[in-house]
């Protein structure tokens, strides 16, 4: 298998096209009438109302009659019926289930289908992705694998041009980015805000040019995009599937149920209804919805006849054409059509069914869960760092950590809008993804701190290297029942960080020294762990914690710190304690971040460290009481749900009394802790060294109660600096990319009406938010740890909900309230924000360290002493030879084939950063002499989803309205290796490689 892979691949990559697939293969329309291109569907969720695989077996059909085996099994018998149909196909993550099962007979007749363009595969992700809670390392990540699928199962034809993203809830200006990136010619959405679809129908404005970037205006940032008609369902009334009730078209004259007249003039008045929305005289119309086709014969019976009579009314007069289509069928219709179409700069959030009913809830729904999908993307970017620059066998396979991953990217998944079975289902998922990886690093890193010659190493070494997941709640038994440990700190970025370390600890009356690489001592400081980090399910006996900088850890690279405990007196070990609140005019670090406390123990102001002001701030918690409503909006009101954020009424204080207050100063690290409530609580944490603030927060259990009325309540925290004037004006990021600018009650493509001020105003916060004040240089940024809803409802301040717990649905299908339960016990969930006041270039590496944060390993000691550590195994190592500069990050790099013995490709995507607002500066890499472990032999430019050689780019070309000013973004020849990043851009790379020759060369 993996020899018929390498080749298939790497004729994808050295080849032109093999077939005369694609555009080749729609049918011919005619000008002189409204031609309608049906498009058979399926929209097969990975999860929502039943786990991945319960949907695709077929199981528990009590809860939805869905099995996506046999909706594929009946597409593909349905298709070799009838020449003439066509159908579409999304999931990939379901194909390949299928895939595996089929025998060779049945893989050449699927094969044949896509070469002849009547099973066209669009989107080719794992899954259909969220665009708001998804991070776009995930985003891009998924794309991939599902494109390496496609091409290892059905070759070149299966190559998608289209993305298709008709489910999710509301579109993020990166996504389209990504996709144009990737070659894709268009765009087709299902949900846009119904006060925005209003005004493109009325507009005919539901065809546009998506211009995707602010760093790039050329031709490969744009993307032609669709907006349907009726999402993604058929007409009302033409459901042919066999969920649906709808009637069937009988053309038996002669049966007193014959109906052929009246339901194709029906149809054809829905027509009209669709062409008159549209620039040119083609129309696109799913015929589809969720998990139908399970028996596709009755569809497309019922379609056949549709098309042949509304093909005879042509005959007669009629100006109507219809034929099965596919939506790129579609597209190069409307393309050749010459039609100009207007463009789009901005997004689609936040996004709204109806005047009470925006869908800015999900940004936050199962915040646990959030956080875990991001450790998730930060492990799997460091496993397969590990596994290239370690050079391990092919025999490591991490492919279902990849696949869990794009699993976890659904727009019901990472959203937090499925059944609390499902949810569970995903979180057992990604926790075997993540023994995965461990597996994998823990081997990795057995190899690389190996001073043996590489040849000589053997993967039988019994060296482990253990992950602590649980390191926000203060556990990791691996620390605490050990009197002496090693930690090897891991670095996925391209440049040299610190990293603040605290471990649990169970031996509080030991003294810890930790020493370095070259045999230096660090500062350790002990501190009290506080009792709120006691939440249902810890089973962790510290009490206390050891923390310490690690400072310059390298580039794709490691050191490692071994931990031993004493019972004599060391001057470079603190033990601290609480101190008495009072009010104080500095704490923190001159190196870093300082604060000052009132005399209520919150905090009063922060310093600018760059001029030295102190200027006025605070923060607080608040909830806003959950609308409670009977979902039916023409009759009611709207209930606040997973989906759904709809307040009832304004903010309410957690607490109208002074928070308890304590404090802890050390050397190390500077900690107040504060409880607002008995289910509110936080960590402010200064670090010397770090101008960012932490504000570590534990939420929960939420009660319900609140003297005789029982309500839901969505969390929130909110960070003011009241001299701070923004006009309404602030900043969010895009999927962790660019910067898009939001003005409160405002939209830049329509004149907004918001029935729902607080909600309709909220945007998903992927990483960070940011507000300016007239004066640019003070500004303010927080940074999240996880995807969460947030705004700037009032000037000076920016809000982020932290967790929801609620007592109805929203009536969008999950059919269960946001009621999470763990360990019996209402969810608790615990996160940090990283605020700043430092310039928009500093906010952004800050935003890398915490996407791609250090990953701490321990390993037992096995009773060897520090010397005895040293001298047999390498505690600092890079797989860089230089540090990259602090605006070049790799991506990507991971394994992808293997040519020979000794020779593999590489997977290597290289991005600058930074967005030319911020910092402008373009970046030269020679990707020749990047890494230590290996040597480059070849390299081979590729579009983003690493499966079409840039040089094999054919992407369609637009006309806009109005001036008609082409800019096409310069690309250089790749020429010996050296390439140039301007802000912003991803290069992609196939890079074939082999180990370096001597092991020991690679050391420090």
């Amino acid at each position: 298998m993996l020899l018929y892979v390498s080749i298939l691949v790497l004729s994808i990559i050295f080849t032109t096209n093999a077939h005369h697939c694609g555009y080749e293969q729609c049918p011919t329309t005619n000008p002189d009438v409204i031609n309608i291109h049906l498009v058979a569907h399926t929209h097969d969720d990975v999860g929502w109302l039943k786990t991945k695989d319960q949907y695709y077996y077929g199981q528990n059909m009590s809860i939805q009659e869905a099995g996506v085996q046999y909706i594929i099994d009946s597409v593909i018998t349905a298709l070799q019926e009838n020449p003439e149909r066509r159908f579409i196909y999304v999931e990939t993550a379901f194909f390949w289930m299928w895939w595996k099962e089929q025998t060779p007979e049945k893989r050449l007749q699927v094969q044949e289908l896509v070469n002849n363009g009547r099973l066209e595969f669009i989107g080719g992700a794992w899954s259909m992705n969220d665009e708001a809670a998804a991070h776009y390392h995930s985003i891009i990540d998924q794309f991939t694998w599902g494109f390496r699928r496609l091409n290892e199962s059905l070759g070149e034809c299966a190559t998608p041009k289209i993305g298709w993203q008709i489910d999710p809830f509301g579109h993020s200006k990166e996504n389209a980015n990504i996709m144009a990136k990737m070659g894709f010619d268009g765009l087709f959405l299902g949900r846009i805000d119904y006060q925005d679809k209003n005004y493109r129908i009325a507009n005919k404005a539901m065809e546009m040019l998506w211009l995707t970037s602010a760093n790039d205006y050329s031709d490969a940032s744009q993307l032609f995009t669709c907006v349907m008609y009726n999402t993604y369902s058929p007409p009302p009334g033409f459901c042919f599937d066999v969920h649906c009730q709808d009637s069937p078209i009988i053309d038996n004259p002669k049966s007193p149920e014959y109906n052929v007249p009246e339901r194709i003039t029906t149809f054809l008045k829905y027509m009209t209804s669709y062409s008159e929305a549209y620039r040119t005289n083609n129309v696109i119309v799913t015929m589809g919805n969720d998990f139908n086709f399970q028996y596709a014969g009755m569809n497309f019976k019922n379609m056949d006849k549709l098309i042949k009579y509304i093909n005879n009314y042509e005959l007669n007069g009629s100006k109507f054409h219809a034929f099965y289509s596919t939506p790129s069928c579609y597209l190069k219709a409307v393309h050749d059509s010459g039609v100009a179409l207007p463009t789009k700069s901005d997004d689609f959030f936040p996004y709204s069914s109806d005047p009470e009913s925006f869908w800015t809830g999900y940004f936050t729904s199962r915040p646990t869960q959030k956080r875990f999908e991001r450790m998730g993307n930060n492990f799997l970017q460091i496993g397969k760092q590990l596994l290239a620059i370690s050079n391990l066998p092919s025999t490591v396979d991490i492919s279902e950590a990849k696949e869990a991953m794009g699993v976890l990217q659904h727009h019901d998944a990472i959203t937090g809008t499925e059944k609390d079975q499902v949810a569970s289902d995903y979180a057992l998922i990604l926790t075997n993804a993540m023994k995965i990886l461990e597996k994998a690093a823990s081997t990795s890193l057995t190899k690389l701190v190996s001073k043996r010659y590489a040849r000589e190493w053997h993967s039988s070494e019994k060296l482990q290297f253990r992950p602590c997941l649980l390191l926000n709640i203060s556990s990791c038994p691996e620390t605490e029942n050990s009197m002496s440990f090693v930690v090897t700190i891991y670095n996925p970025l391209s440049r040299f960080v610190d990293k603040l370390v605290r471990l649990p600890i169970a031996f509080p009356d030991l003294v810890y020294i930790v020493r370095g690489p070259k045999g230096e001592k660090l500062s350790v400081q002990m501190l009290p762990l506080p009792d709120f980090v006691n939440i249902p399910g810890r089973n962790s006996t510290a009490t206390q914690e050891i923390a310490f900088i690690a400072t310059k850890i390298p580039p794709l690279g490691f050191k490692s710190y071994f931990v031993e405990t004493t019972t004599e007196k060391d001057d470079k070990f603190f033990k601290t304690t609480y101190t008495t609140f009072k009010s104080s005019p500095e704490l923190g670090y001159e190196n870093g971040a300082i604060i000052s406390l009132s005399s209520e123990g919150k905090i009063e102001s922060l310093k600018d460290m760059n001029t030295r002001k102190e200027i006025p701030f605070n923060q607080n918690f608040y909830y806003y009481q959950g609308a409670v409503g009977n979902n039916d909006i023409l009759r009611g009101e709207r209930s606040s749900g997973a989906y759904i954020f709809r307040p009832n009424g304004s903010e309410i204080p957690i607490s109208y009394s002074r928070p308890l207050t304590k404090i802890i100063k050390g050397p190390v690290v500077t900690e107040i802790r504060q409880t607002f409530s008995d289910w509110v609580n936080q960590v402010v944490r200064l670090q010397d060294g770090s101008k960012a603030i932490e504000f570590q927060w534990t939420v929960g259990p939420i009660p319900l109660i609140k003297g005789n009325e029982t309500f839901g309540k969505e969390i929130i925290t909110r960070y003011t600096i009241p001299s701070l004037h923004n006009n309404g004006i602030f900043y969010t990021d895009s999927n962790g990319r660019e910067m898009l600018k939001r003005q409160l009650n405002e939209r830049p493509t329509w004149k907004v009406e918001l029935m729902e001020p607080i909600s309709g105003n909220y945007y998903p916060i992927t990483t960070r938010i940011n507000i300016k004040d007239e004066d640019p240089n003070q500004s303010l940024t927080v940074v999240t740890d996880r995807s969460e809803g947030g705004s700037s409802l009032n000037d000076g301040q920016i809000e982020l909900m932290l967790h929801r717990r609620l007592i109805h649905d929203d009536g969008f299908g999950v059919d269960e309230a946001l009621n999470e339960i763990a360990f019996q016990k209402p969810l608790v969930a615990v996160g940090s924000h990283f605020v700043t006041l430092e310039d928009d270039h500093k906010a952004k590496l800050l935003v890398q360290e915490k996407v791609l944060d250090s990953w701490l390993f321990i390993s037992e000691t096995e009773g060897m002493t520090y010397d005895d550590w040293k001298s047999n195994y390498s505690m600092e190592f890079s797989g860089l030879k230089d540090a990259l500069p602090d605006h070049v990050q790799i991506l990507t790099l991971e394994p992808w084939l293997d040519v020979e013995s000794t020779k593999k490709i590489y997977l290597l995507r290289l991005e600058n950063v930074m967005d030319s607002r911020s910092n402008p500066l373009s970046a030269t890499v020679n990707i020749k002499d990047i890494f230590r472990t290996l040597s480059v032999l070849k390299v081979k430019e590729m579009l983003l989803g690493g499966n079409i050689p840039v040089e094999n780019l054919k992407r369609l070309k637009w006309r806009k309205l109005g001036r008609n000013i082409r800019s096409t973004m310069f690309r250089e020849i790749v020429q010996d290796s050296i390439i140039s990043l301007k802000p912003m851009e991803i290069r992609t790379f196939l890079v074939e490689v082999e180990p370096e020759s001597y092991y020991e060369t690679i050391r420090l």
